[in-house]
C-alpha cells in the first residue's frame, strides 16, 4: 500500500510533492517503496522528457522568496517580511524593521480572510522549508559522493537564480573538472561574484564542467586554505565536505579484490543494521537456516557488497563480526550481471565515501575478533 501510495503522491499538482518522493527514493528504509518512489521520479522524468537529474533540479522551489532573499505577508493593514538567511532559518521583521521572534497571530484590526491565509501559508512555508532542506542536504551529500557535474549555465540557474539553492551554493566549494579532475576551484560570495582559494574574483568559463569538490581531490595546502578562508568568513558548510574524513586505496589493497580494513570488527547487529541502513544500504537476502550475512549498498551500474558473520532475518540484539567487502561493476556485455573489482580500479571518490560509511557503521565498535577461516 505505502508503494502504490508514493505513485500516487507523485501525481499530485501540490509544488512539493515531487520533493517528497524524492526524499523517499532516497531516504526510506523500506525497500519496496523505496525502489517505488525511484521508478515514480522515473516516470515523471520520462514525461517531462527529461534526465532523472534534471527533474531533481527543476523541482527545488523558489517558496516565494525573490532575489533578495525575502518574501512579504500581508495581514491587510500590516506586513510583515520574511528573510531567508544564510544559515537557512527564518527572520521575520515588521514594517518598521524590528525582528520579532515569530510570525504574530492575526490580531483584531487586520483583514480577517486575509490574515488568516497569511499566517496558513508562514506556517505551510516553514513545513516547506523544512522539507526542501532535508531533501537538499541528501542530494549534495549524494553530488558530493558520486561526483555528479552541471554545465556552467545549468548550475547557475540551479544555485545562483533560486534563492533557496543560493544559500547552499555560497556555504560550499565547488570546482570546474576536466577528465573528473578540479582544475580550478571557487566559492560564490553572496555579493553574486566568484572567488578563488586566494580571493581573486574568478569568472566562469562558458560550457564548464562544474562539481563538488571532495578534500582528497585537494592538496593539504589547498584544503588549510579554502579552511581558513571559510573560518575568516564565519561560513558554516551546509553539508560536511572540507572537514570530511577520506580514504585512498593503499599500494598493498590495490591488486586486492576485498576490502578487509574492517574484518574482524566486533559490533551489535542492532547498530550496525541501523547505520547502514540509515545510510542507503540494504540486507542481503536470508540463506541457509534464514540467515542473513551480507548488506549491499547499490548506485547504478557499482555495487559493494560487506560480508559479516550473521544474524536473523530481522536484526537481532546480538554481537556479529565484519568480515570483508567487495565493489562491483555491472558486466558490459551481460549487464544483470556484476563483476568484482580490483580495489585499485575503484573510482577514488567513490572509494573514499564507501569507505567512510564503513567507518561510521563500525566507529561503536570496542573490540575486534578475527576469523582464521
Amino acid at each position: 500500500m505505502a508503494a502504490e501510495a508514493v505513485k500516487a503522491l507523485a501525481l499530485s499538482d501540490v509544488p512539493t510533492a515531487l520533493l517528497l518522493v524524492d526524499q523517499i527514493s532516497r531516504k526510506f528504509k523500506y525497500r519496496p517503496v523505496k525502489l517505488a518512489a525511484s521508478k515514480a521520479l522515473d516516470y515523471a522524468a520520462e514525461k517531462f522528457e527529461i534526465s532523472r537529474e534534471e527533474l531533481e533540479d527543476r523541482i527545488v522551489p523558489d517558496l516565494g522568496f525573490n532575489e533578495q532573499m525575502e518574501r512579504v505577508f500581508d495581514y491587510g493593514t500590516r506586513q510583515f517580511k520574511v528573510i531567508l538567511t544564510s544559515s537557512l532559518s527564518l527572520e521575520v521583521y515588521d514594517e518598521k524593521g524590528k525582528k520579532l521572534k515569530n510570525m504574530p497571530a492575526p490580531g483584531k484590526n487586520d483583514l480577517p480572510e486575509q490574515s488568516k491565509a497569511a499566517n496558513d501559508a508562514w506556517k505551510l512555508l516553514k513545513k516547506q522549508l523544512k522539507t526542501v532542506i532535508t531533501n537538499q542536504e541528501l542530494r549534495l551529500e549524494y553530488a558530493l559522493g558520486t561526483g555528479r557535474e552541471w554545465e556552467s549555465s545549468k548550475w547557475e540557474r540551479v544555485f545562483v537564480r533560486n534563492p533557496v539553492m543560493r544559500q547552499f551554493a555560497d556555504g560550499l566549494i565547488w570546482g570546474i573538472y576536466e577528465d573528473n579532475r578540479p582544475v580550478q576551484t571557487f566559492r560564490y560570495m553572496e555579493d553574486g561574484t566568484f572567488n578563488t582559494v586566494d580571493e581573486e574574483e574568478y569568472v566562469l568559463p562558458a560550457g564548464g564542467r562544474i562539481a563538488l569538490v571532495h578534500p582528497l581531490e585537494l592538496s593539504q595546502e589547498v584544503l588549510t586554505e579554502w579552511q581558513k578562508q571559510l573560518f575568516d568568513y564565519e561560513v558554516e558548510q551546509p553539508v560536511e565536505q572540507l572537514q570530511r574524513s577520506f580514504y585512498r586505496v593503499t599500494g598493498e589493497e590495490k591488486e586486492e579484490v576485498e576490502l578487509s580494513r574492517f574484518d574482524g570488527v566486533v559490533i551489535n547487529a542492532l547498530s550496525l543494521a541501523e547505520k547502514l541502513q540509515n545510510m542507503g544500504w540494504y540486507r542481503g537476502e536470508a540463506g541457509d537456516r534464514g540467515i542473513v550475512d551480507t548488506y549491499y549498498h547499490a548506485d547504478g551500474d557499482r555495487r559493494v557488497t560487506l560480508h559479516f558473520s550473521g544474524d536473523d532475518i530481522l536484526p537481532i540484539n546480538m554481537e556479529v563480526v565484519l568480515h570483508g567487502a567487495f565493489f562491483e561493476m555491472i558486466d558490459c556485455e551481460d549487464t544483470s550481471r556484476f563483476s568484482v573489482c580490483k580495489l585499485g580500479d575503484v573510482p577514488p571518490r567513490y572509494f573514499s565515501e564507501i569507505v567512510l560509511q564503513l567507518a561510521k557503521a563500525a566507529a561503536s565498535s570496542t573490540e575486534t575478533r578475527r576469523d582464521p577461516n
